[in-house]
């Protein structure tokens, strides 16, 4: 929900943010000696300031938690939509698994729609948001996932980079793991695909992943 007064989300600036969270994770998962699993990637654990900046926050709690706080938090994942398929098996969160919780946050960013049971309520309707693009494709209805707020302004979804951050998210949450493109590729797939109207955004020191300040 946009507040009054606020910009409103459309795709450039929605692409900001999903780059932004990209950038994060990959330099969680690359830019440390030893890499930090974040293990917990959902749309409450991003911030995002008013020039459209987003910054992880809660990553490398594993560290310090005990066991069955961390089981919980793989246990709220699922309930949320965020839970990768091989986490029903093991529970100890990894790099893919990450890239997995990107893509379902990457398709809430495209679709306007919160992953998991509706409103949050026990027993509510869950919202599986792969599940809904792929019906979409079938019934060739592709271009109706996209939010309203997002298409404003946008000619061609093609030509614009939705579609294709809608084959980067739906690569993401493949049900195989090794299928699902590490948090570099995505990052560069998102700077290679950006919208056209981005004048606003961006500024030359942008344009490339290597940012003094990641997240």
């Amino acid at each position: 929900m946009i507040k009054p007064g606020k910009p409103g989300l459309n795709w450039a600036r929605r692409h900001k943010i999903a780059l932004g969270i990209a950038r994060g994770l990959s330099y969680l998962h690359t830019g440390q000696e030893v890499p930090i699993i974040h293990g917990n990637i959902r749309s409450k654990n991003v911030l995002v300031d008013d020039f459209f900046f987003a910054r992880l926050t809660e990553f490398g709690l594993d560290k310090i938690m005990v066991q069955s706080v961390a089981d919980e938090i793989v246990s709220q994942a699922k309930s949320d939509g965020y839970k990768a398929p091989e986490l029903h098996k093991m529970k100890k969160c990894n790099p893919r698994s990450d890239v997995y919780a990107f893509g379902i946050l990457l398709l809430e960013i495209l679709m306007g729609k919160k992953p998991g049971k509706s409103g949050g309520r026990k027993g509510g309707e869950f919202v599986d948001l792969p599940s809904l693009v792929k019906a979409a494709v079938l019934e060739e209805t592709t271009m109706e996932v996209f939010d309203m707020e997002a298409m404003k302004g946008v000619r061609s979804p093609m030509e614009e980079g939705l579609v294709h951050a809608l084959k980067l998210a739906m690569g993401c949450c493949a049900p195989v793991t090794t299928v699902r493109p590490t948090m570099e590729e995505v990052v560069k797939q998102l700077e290679e695909n950006r919208p056209r109207n981005r004048s606003a955004l961006y500024s030359p020191t942008e344009t490339r992943s290597d940012v003094e300040t990641p997240y």
